[in-house]
């Protein structure tokens, strides 16, 4: 199940994205969807994953969501400015991805790489665009969610 619940943390300029960023939000799936609806926290992903695989989508592709905080990618620096954020709820360092939201966080990226022509070379982590200050995703959550979407991907194209 996906259900769409606008956030406030959003910035005005419009985005087009070129990559997703896999995060982990280390609260559980409500408290984080609530979060990111909370103006005070400054903080948003485009989409959510809980335990089962349900989403809620916080924000629209073309929305500057607050998910990298300082972050550069590729030479490129403000990861906000152009790639969408997705998060899985919990820490992934100290637990394993569920096959719901494995497949379910999997789905949604090959949904926006067809959407938005991003390449599978455009999808990493937190961890990577901000490293020393960000440890999610776990190299391991990093593993199955891109194994799934390869897998996907390549199944259906």
């Amino acid at each position: 199940m996906e259900i769409f619940k606008q956030t406030q943390n959003i910035s005005k300029n419009p985005i087009k994205p070129i990559g997703i960023v896999l995060h982990h939000s280390a609260g559980s799936y409500l408290g984080s969807v609530s979060w990111c609806l909370d103006p005070k926290s400054k903080v948003s992903y485009h989409c959510i994953v809980d335990l089962n695989g349900d989403r809620t989508v916080l924000a629209k592709d073309n929305q500057r969501a607050w998910h990298a905080g300082k972050s550069s990618f590729k030479g490129k620096s403000d990861c906000n400015s152009f790639m969408l954020g997705i998060s899985v709820s919990g820490d992934t360092n100290t637990r394993r991805l569920t096959d719901f939201e494995i497949d379910s966080v999997a789905e949604w990226c090959v949904s926006k790489m067809r959407s938005l022509n991003i390449n599978f070379d455009n999808i990493t982590t937190h961890r990577e665009i901000s490293p020393g200050r960000k440890s999610d995703v776990s190299i391991q959550a990093e593993k199955a969610i891109k194994d799934k979407i390869l897998y996907l991907f390549n199944q259906f194209s």
